[in-house]
């Protein structure tokens, strides 16, 4: 039995869609991520060069840990700009929702990279400490380096970050209803969420390095000051390669929430089937589903059973 359809206003930011998805919007926040993201990853393949040749003339594992590190940022930030791009790519016979989730898909591999990144590092500080070896470290060098480091990343956060803090200003919402079995896509801050996670993810290895280069620079403080304590360097890389690890964990949560089409933060499945089955023409609700495609783009489902009375 058909009920009919029609569109459904929100109050997020003011903004109402009516006639379809906001198209425009969605192509501009694409290249303006795409943007931001090809400036961090030119940036970052300068910096990694200059870390790997100073590591080596330093000998020092923390430096050439944070070449490591920035390495991973070169690879996710290749990976977060063809996610930008594929995103956009329309849906096909066989991909009916589209490629969204390529984005969920492309900072999951980001994730795994400093997870990868972070293990090698402990390991090799490991060995270094139980072999007792922390070889000469050259602490000046160490410090100049990681200075210019923690400038660079630290521009390349507000960079990132802005539009990860800012991007609140439109947002849209339609919901379809159609027979006995309605799908329902809820777009609420679509826009805003989906470039979060295009940046979010390059966010966490911008804030990683950060995190690193004033880990570097402690250790070059130290190393200078107390030349005898050499495995500062080795302590170093172990504490923060830690802490590096302890910043995906929000973000990780998030991206297995995806993948196991878990239910939206902030809905209440049970609510929501209340509501349903006080509508004036339902006599029941069932196989009630809620998950999102990407973080922002949420789909439901459900049975209704209907009236055959009511005016639809």
């Amino acid at each position: 039995m058909e009920l009919g359809s029609h569109s459904l206003e929100t109050n997020s930011s003011n903004i109402t869609c009516r006639e379809g998805p906001c198209q425009a919007l969605t192509s501009k926040y694409g290249e303006a991520s795409k943007r931001k993201l090809m400036i961090a990853l030119v940036a970052s393949v300068i910096f990694m060069t200059v870390d790997i040749v100073v590591g080596i003339k330093a000998n020092s594992l923390a430096i050439r840990s944070d070449a490591l590190h920035v390495l991973a940022d070169v690879v996710a930030f290749a990976i977060s700009v063809f996610s930008v791009w594929a995103s956009g790519w329309k849906a096909t016979p066989g991909k009916t929702y589209g490629f969204l989730r390529i984005e969920t898909l492309g900072a999951f591999f980001s994730i795994l990279i400093i997870w990868l990144t972070a293990g090698i590092l402990i390991y090799e500080a490991i060995e270094r400490l139980k072999n007792g070896n922390p070889g000469e470290v050259k602490g000046s060098l160490m410090f100049i380096v990681s200075t210019v480091g923690l400038v660079l990343n630290i521009a390349m956060a507000v960079l990132l970050g802005h539009d990860h803090n800012h991007g609140n200003s439109h947002g849209d919402h339609h919901q379809n209803e159609d027979h006995d079995d309605d799908d329902h896509t809820d777009n609420n801050g679509t826009h805003h969420n989906r470039r979060n996670m295009n940046l979010h993810g390059a966010y966490l290895h911008v804030l990683g390095d950060i995190i690193q280069s004033i880990g570097v620079m402690v250790t070059a403080v130290v190393i200078c000051a107390k030349p005898e304590w050499k495995i500062a360097d080795l302590i170093c890389t172990l504490v923060f390669s830690i802490a590096v690890l302890a910043t995906t964990i929000g973000m990780l949560r998030k991206i297995v929430g995806v993948l196991m089409e878990s239910t939206p933060r902030g809905i209440d499945t049970l609510k929501l089937e209340k509501a349903l089955c006080e509508l004036d023409a339902v006599v029941a609700c069932h196989e009630l589903h809620i998950w999102c495609i990407t973080p922002g783009k949420n789909l439901l489902t459900c049975h209704l059973i209907v009236n055959p009375e009511a005016n639809s």
